[in-house]
């Protein structure tokens, strides 16, 4: 069995998602699980440089207790460049997300996807806001019961299409027929050559 991971990291909800693939009756790579999670820190930011520090090492222990001891595969998004969204705590997330690639490493190999390439993937449009991505998730991959409502849901659906695109990688088909668009997307992450399916 094979384990792939998402993440779509922030430092209050974080969303987390798990594919496990076996082999079909048909010899196919299927998922045979998927879980998902959205841990969430407790700290309340203060602006402080300690505050800060402890908001992301709360959210590094909740995310790493989620992630087993080894997997084939983490695909984690990564900043929002092109999304005018170097404000806020952009620093700080950016931060949190270098934290978690460190401790990801010694346990499976790690790219990292940009967000536009998230919203191809899901709804073949590199500009879709986040409620289009979690409606397009709902629909792409229902096994996954990934939370139609409620605080975290748009993490979750990133995180899981991250996963899926992980687990597409390793040869797990994509739900529906990609489009030139999706396939250019999803060829474009820099994935690991030994993650080949």
């Amino acid at each position: 069995m094979s384990v792939v991971m998402g993440f779509d990291t922030s430092l209050t909800i974080t969303g987390v998602a798990q594919i496990d693939l076996g082999v079909g009756a048909d010899g196919q790579i299927e998922p045979v699980q998927w879980l998902w999670a959205r841990p969430r820190t407790t700290v309340v930011e203060d602006g402080t440089v300690l505050t800060t520090r402890r908001r992301q090492r709360q959210m590094l222990r909740e995310i790493l207790a989620l992630v087993p001891e080894t997997f084939d595969l983490a695909v984690v998004e990564g900043a929002a460049m092109s999304y005018g969204k170097h404000s806020g705590l952009a620093d700080e997330r950016a931060g949190l997300r270098w934290m978690l690639i460190d401790q990801l490493l010694p346990r499976g190999p790690v790219v990292l996807a940009s967000p536009k390439t998230r919203t191809i993937l899901a709804t073949d449009n590199g500009n879709a806001d986040k409620a289009s991505v979690h409606a397009a998730a709902l629909q792409l991959f229902p096994a996954a019961e990934i939370p139609a409502t409620g605080a975290g849901r748009y993490d979750v659906a990133d995180a899981a299409v991250l996963a899926a695109a992980g687990a597409h990688r390793l040869g797990m088909p994509w739900p529906v027929p990609m489009s030139k668009k999706q396939t250019l997307a999803h060829s474009k992450v820099p994935w690991p050559t030994e993650t080949a399916a």
